[in-house]
This record gives C-alpha cells, sequence and structure tokens, in this order.
C-alpha cells in the first residue's frame, strides 16, 4: 500500500526544491478567486486535493474559508489522518504533479518569475491541540542548461506558531546568487513540527511581495584607455556587502574587491550584494583608443661610472608632429624634441635613475611611453700593485708578473711597452698572477665588467733578458739614437754577424746579415712603438730595448 504520510511529506519538502517558470507578483495572493471544479484550490495554486479526496482516502487538505483577513476568502491549510497516518496540508503557487506510486518524483511547476524581491509577507491564524506549527517559504530558481537542473538563487523561511486571531507575519529572502531567477514558489504546510497533530489547521491570507532598494551600482558611461594606462572604478566600500567584478567575454569572476583596475578593453559587470544578498548590478564597456604615437625602444649608451659619467639615451626612431620628453623618476629632465622620423639623441647625463621617454600627440587624446632603463653608476676599480718583473736568460721562458690583489667583477689586463694586452684574468678577491713573460715594460689596466669603468694600476714590471757575461766585459756595442726617428746606429767594436727587430707582440719585422763592425737602419716606415733589437756577434747574442717615433 501507498505510504500516503511519506507522499504528502515528500511532497512538502520536494517543494523547496523542484520549481520552474515564474510572475511578477504572487497571483490571487489575497485567496479571493477559488474556480469551480479545481479540486478545492484557489486559482493559481496547487495542492494534492485532486489525489487525495477520492478513493480510497477520502481526504482534503486545503479548502477555501470565509474567516478571512480581508475580503472574502482565505486559504485554509489542514493537517489529516488517513489509514492511521498523520499527514500535513500542503499549498503551493503554480501546478503540483504527485506521483503516488514514487512521491520523491513529485514535481512542483512554479510560476515564470524574473524580479528580485527583499521579503514576503501576509497574514495568518494557526490552531493545533499539540506542540505543531505551520510553515510557510519561498524559492527563487534559474534553470542551468549546463547541468539541466534548477539553480537556486534566492529563498526564505517562517515557522508559523499558533496564533487565534490574525498576525501579521513577514520574512526576509536570502540570494545565493546574483543570477537573475526565472521561476518562483510559495510553499505552505500546516504541520512542520517532528510532532505532527492531526486537525492543526493553518489560515493563510493575503501574501505578498516586499521590494527593497537593492545597493545602487552605477559604472557611469563607457571608458577609453589609452595603451599601457588604466582606469579603476570605485563601487565605495560598505561593511558586509559583497563585491564582485566580472569579465562577460569570458564570464570568468576577475575581482572580488570594491575597486577595480581595468587595463585592457573588454565589458565588464559589476554586482553588490547587501547582508542578504540582494544585489545591484550594472555593466560597463572598455575601449582602446587606437589613435596613439608608436612605441620605439630605447638604449643608453656611453660612460657608466661613478667618477665621470656622461650617459646617451638613445630613441631607436620617432615620428613627425610628435613630441619626446625624456623623463626621470616621474620627472621631466629634457625639453620636448619634435620627431624627425628619425632616431633622437637625448644627453649627456649623469645621474642614476629609471629613465624612459614620453611621447606626445598634441592632437590625440594618449601619450606614449617606451620601457625604462635603470642606470646604476658602477665605481672605478680599486688600485694594486703590479709586482713581479726581472732578469732572465736564453734557456728560460721568462719571469712572473701579477698584481698585489684583485676584487671580483673586475677584469685585469696586462699590457706589455704601453700598447699591447698580452694577458686577461678575472679578480678573484686574492692576489693574481698574469704567468711568465719575456723582455719588456708591464703595466696592468683593470676593466669593471658591468660598466666598462677602467683604471690603470700602480707601478710596472720591467723585465729584461741576461747579456753574456764574458760579452758583456769584453764588448762595447752602441746602439743610437734611441728613441730613433729615421735611422737606428749600431755599432761594434767586433764583427756584428747579425741584426734582427721583433715588435712587442714577438713578430720579426727585420732581420740583416752583416759582416761589418757597423750597422745603419732605415726605420723612418716603422710603425710607432717598443722594438727589441737581438745583435749576433762570435760571442752570443746581445738584446736591446728600443723606441721607434717616426
Amino acid at each position: 500500500m501507498i505510504c500516503f504520510r511519506k507522499l504528502l511529506i515528500t511532497i512538502a519538502f520536494l517543494a523547496f526544491q523542484t520549481l520552474t517558470h515564474a510572475q511578477q507578483e504572487i497571483p490571487n495572493g489575497d485567496f479571493e478567486s477559488w474556480p469551480p471544479n479545481n479540486f478545492g484550490n484557489p486559482e493559481f495554486w496547487d495542492s494534492p486535493n485532486e489525489e487525495t479526496s477520492g478513493f480510497p482516502f477520502f481526504l482534503t487538505t486545503v479548502s477555501q474559508t470565509t474567516d478571512s483577513h480581508t475580503g472574502n476568502y482565505a486559504a485554509q491549510v489542514t493537517t489529516g489522518s488517513v489509514l492511521g497516518q498523520i499527514v500535513p496540508g500542503v499549498l503551493t503557487l503554480g501546478e503540483l504533479i504527485v506521483n503516488i506510486e514514487n512521491p520523491e518524483a513529485s514535481e512542483f511547476i512554479g510560476i515564470p518569475f524574473t524580479e528580485r524581491p527583499s521579503g514576503l509577507g501576509g497574514f495568518y491564524k494557526y490552531s493545533t491541540t499539540g506542540n505543531d506549527f505551520g510553515v510557510i517559504g519561498l524559492l527563487l530558481t534559474r534553470y542551468n542548461e549546463q547541468t539541466s537542473n534548477k539553480d537556486t538563487i534566492a529563498f526564505g523561511l517562517r515557522e508559523l506558531t499558533p496564533e487565534s486571531d490574525y498576525e501579521e507575519f513577514g520574512f526576509e529572502i536570502y540570494y545565493l546568487s546574483y543570477e537573475e531567477p526565472d521561476s518562483m514558489n510559495v510553499i505552505i504546510i500546516s504541520s512542520a513540527s517532528p510532532d505532527m497533530t492531526d486537525g492543526s489547521e493553518l489560515i493563510i491570507d493575503d501574501l505578498s511581495l516586499v521590494y527593497a532598494d537593492p545597493p545602487v551600482v552605477d559604472l557611469g558611461d563607457d571608458v577609453h584607455i589609452c595603451p599601457g594606462q588604466g582606469h579603476t572604478f570605485d563601487l565605495g566600500f560598505v561593511e558586509g556587502y559583497t563585491y564582485t567584478w566580472i569579465d562577460l567575454l569570458s564570464s570568468e569572476v576577475v575581482s572580488e574587491e570594491p575597486e577595480f583596475t581595468v587595463f585592457d578593453p573588454g565589458k565588464f559587470k559589476a554586482v553588490v550584494q547587501n547582508p542578504n544578498g540582494l544585489p545591484g548590478m550594472d555593466t560597463v564597456e572598455v575601449f582602446m583608443h587606437g589613435d596613439v604615437p608608436a612605441a620605439f625602444e630605447l638604449s643608453a649608451e656611453g660612460v657608466f661610472c661613478q667618477e665621470s659619467p656622461s650617459i646617451d639615451f638613445i630613441l631607436s626612431s620617432s615620428e613627425s608632429g610628435i613630441f619626446y620628453t625624456l623623463w626621470k623618476n616621474d620627472a621631466v629632465v629634457s625639453e620636448p624634441v619634435e620627431g624627425t622620423g628619425d632616431e633622437l639623441v637625448f644627453g649627456p647625463y649623469d645621474e642614476e635613475g629609471l629613465y624612459f621617454v614620453n611621447a606626445e600627440d598634441p592632437d590625440g587624446p594618449c601619450d606614449m611611453a617606451t620601457d625604462t632603463i635603470e642606470v646604476q653608476l658602477v665605481p672605478t676599480p680599486m688600485v694594486f700593485e703590479v709586482t713581479g718583473g726581472g732578469t732572465y736568460d736564453n734557456e728560460s721562458e721568462g719571469v712572473e708578473v701579477g698584481l698585489s690583489g684583485s676584487e671580483t667583477g673586475v677584469n685585469y689586463f696586462l699590457i706589455r711597452d704601453g700598447e699591447t694586452a698580452v694577458a686577461e684574468k678575472a679578480g678573484t678577491g686574492d692576489p693574481l698572477s698574469f704567468g711568465l713573460f719575456g723582455e719588456g715594460v708591464y703595466t696592468a689596466e683593470a676593466i669593471n665588467g658591468m660598466a666598462h669603468c677602467a683604471e690603470m694600476m700602480a707601478g710596472e714590471a720591467v723585465v729584461s733578458i741576461t747579456t753574456p757575461v764574458e760579452f758583456a766585459e769584453t764588448v762595447e756595442l752602441k746602439v743610437y739614437p734611441n728613441p730613433a726617428r729615421t735611422y737606428l746606429h749600431i755599432s761594434s767594436e767586433e764583427q756584428i754577424n747579425q741584426v734582427a727587430l721583433y715588435d712587442i707582440a714577438g713578430q720579426e719585422v727585420y732581420s740583416e746579415k752583416t759582416g761589418h763592425n757597423t750597422v745603419r737602419l732605415d726605420v723612418s716606415t716603422f710603425t710607432r712603438g717598443i722594438y727589441l733589437a737581438r745583435i749576433t756577434t762570435k760571442h752570443g747574442i746581445f738584446s736591446k730595448r728600443i723606441s721607434v717615433v717616426p
């Protein structure tokens, strides 16, 4: 046998879960219209009367009464019993489709409704012989096409306790979503307590919706912004309110703060909900200006050293009719320069900071700024002593040349005879050794790798090759003038077999075999610099460093 009590209780609670379609006010909310052949139900309302008033139940739980608050009639909802079971009376707005075999499959078809009321009010009487109470509830829903279910938009509920005379009631509606509803239902139940009592009677009359002003949301007119710039909307903070910003193109929530800054074009909706969730909303479209100056690249070159900075800022191109200014740390540091169609140079400047160039179109709505360049001035390297040097003989590779100290991040170059870099070492924070080197005068230069700030190191290392003792003691050899401009003269007490000249890179630039005691060399076509003369006699080789200044 069908569980009749379960049927009506299931119908009552399904009413708060299964609603569709609605209209803009509660139709027949004063219960004055009771059409004939409607199974004892008021117009626009429904109950299980059609299924329960005949065989085998013979139970009517909803009926018309003349005990009204105003007008001629009110609705009476009564708890009854059948087959030994107590069942509540149920009255619902719209249509109720009862499934006797499967009560949970019963459907409540509400009325189409798209507004957002803030509450429901009315008048009632309630009588019971036990500890029973009735209930009235309102539900707003919206059909979700993706899930094929109804999403709850808002709800409200009020218990109705015993009152012998008409008592006014009202309750607030709480919103769970800012979406617009498409359906409303009102459910009235005569017994909602755990101890339902046979004969509990609820009389209801003059139902009406209450409307309160929703939060005011005014985003103003549509907005135009410039590339690289933004526009901030401010809804104003109110304690207890919630704020939602929606990108209407993607349907994504992009912020939940009162303030929202837009940097890109799009269409946005702002929703503000009061503590009950009642929403106010507005939409705005953001457009991007199209007629703006072109964006060019900014670069910087020059000396970035703290002691003597000199920096030029170069804009890769420009447009005629556009005026360009250089800015440092948000302050203008140059006069406006009109574009020429070519690159523009600003400088020189000698201060650290964030630099950029702003392009301004006198007849346009937008400026255009380049990316910023951060200028940092770096210190010149510390000065250390050149170490090493000395003499070596023909059987050795040379002598060691180094530095007394070094800095990390600094590169050190060893220079021979003032002109050619013959070695490079990265600073380690400790003394450096450049290695073994042959004859020459060695100095060192330090360069900060980040900004190419250079500093000469102190001192020099002199490396020379030793002359055979017997030759030095017995032979007088002269090389003059030194430095030489046109001719170099070499004379010896004994015959000179060969003369060779080498540049500072060690390349032979001149060689001559002779059988005389004097040699005259034309050096007028030589490159200015330091040379090594090697003179061969029967006693051995004699080396002499000379300078050529043609």
